[in-house]
């Protein structure tokens, strides 16, 4: 039988030890990781949905007497210039919305444009009686549609009193959309220039035609 001497022994003891040792620590090494990994908080990517309010605008639809085309009309949240290109409007809200119309003329809108679309059962209160459509021709002088929103309001046309114009007053409730996108708004019925009505103001984004953002 062949035996070890002392330091021969001593040696194979020490490199059995620190390998031990590495294995022990590599050991607690994963441990430690793993650990970490699982407390690591995990965080959601899926937006929030704005809380739910109640708001209200007043606008105008003055017929002309702007500086930059005084025969044009146009929407108006100060009563004296156009819209901006992109209206801003609230996500998750309910918006109540009353628009005084001062442009007595009443011109023709196809039949689908003479419904409100939208609102709140579809109705909307002008000169303080409810309505939830009109006839096509030589009532309506403007539209405030956005197809994305399924969206129509029709305008009456305000009354010439001669020397005074008394506008006609048309009040909405309506509720947007929980998420945010952005929309096309257009006037349907042909107020603009050319021989079909369908220039100037149709076409120029802030007077009667736009874009609508949802936020």
């Amino acid at each position: 039988m062949m035996h070890l001497k002392g330091g021969r022994l001593a040696a194979a003891a020490a490199v059995v030890g620190v390998a031990s040792i590495l294995i022990a620590g590599c050991g607690q090494q994963q441990a430690a990781g793993s650990a970490s990994a699982a407390s690591k908080p995990k965080t959601s990517t899926k937006a929030s949905t704005p809380a739910p309010q109640t708001v209200s605008y007043n606008w105008e639809v003055v017929d002309g007497g702007n500086a930059q085309h005084s025969d044009w009309p146009f929407f108006s949240e100060d009563g004296k210039n156009p819209f901006p290109a992109t209206l801003t409007l609230p996500a998750n809200a309910t918006i109540t919305l009353t628009i005084k119309n001062y442009d007595d003329g009443g011109g023709d809108v196809p039949a689908a444009y003479a419904k409100v679309t939208g609102t709140v059962g579809n109705t909307e209160t002008v000169n303080g009686t409810q309505e939830s459509s009109f006839k096509a021709s030589g009532v309506i002088a403007h539209t405030f549609t956005v197809a994305g929103l399924g969206l129509n309001i029709p305008l009456v046309a305000a009354t010439d009193q001669g020397s005074t114009v008394v506008p006609s007053v048309t009040v909405v409730t309506f509720k947007t959309p929980a998420k945010a996108g952005t929309y096309s708004w257009q006037c349907y019925q042909p107020c603009g220039t050319g021989s079909d009505g369908w220039g100037g103001p149709m076409v120029t984004p802030g007077w009667m035609m736009g874009s609508v953002q949802i936020q």
